[in-house]
């Protein structure tokens, strides 16, 4: 192989990253389907639960893997990533649980809460590179 036919390992990466959300979301829809059919066995939807947290696993294992691949300085931008993000779901679900007692809402899903979690990680992560890096 030529040096320019190299494949570049930031690509390899990215690739992979990708990969990882694609199976988080097709082990997700897999799952949810499974677990949707409540005339089917306990086993088949117990195999739909296993394969909806394999999934989400797989992509917390390779996200973990990038980050610990990048410098200490970017390992600092991700932390304060997660602590706001921790921090902001917990002041929504803290706000959403007084809501309810209170009256004002029904009923949240959980599937928004940790989109709420994932939405927030992702604009800490965004809203830190630019504060850190300009």
């Amino acid at each position: 192989m030529r040096q320019d036919e190299k494949r570049d390992p930031g690509l390899r990466l990215l690739g992979l990253i990708f990969g990882a959300v694609a199976l988080w979301g097709a082990s997700y829809v897999t799952a949810s389907r499974m677990i949707n059919h409540s005339s089917a066995s306990a086993k088949f939807r117990a195999a739909g639960v296993v394969i909806g947290v394999l999934g989400f696993l797989f992509w917390q294992l390779v996200t973990a893997k990038l980050i610990l691949l990048h410098d200490e300085f970017t390992r600092r931008i991700h932390l304060i990533a997660l602590a706001i993000a921790f921090a902001a779901t917990w002041l929504f679900v803290f706000t959403t649980d007084l809501l309810q007692r209170a009256g004002f809402i029904h009923f949240v899903l959980l599937r928004t809460i940790w989109l709420v979690m994932l939405a927030t990680w992702g604009l800490a992560i965004w809203g830190g590179e630019w504060y850190y890096r300009r």
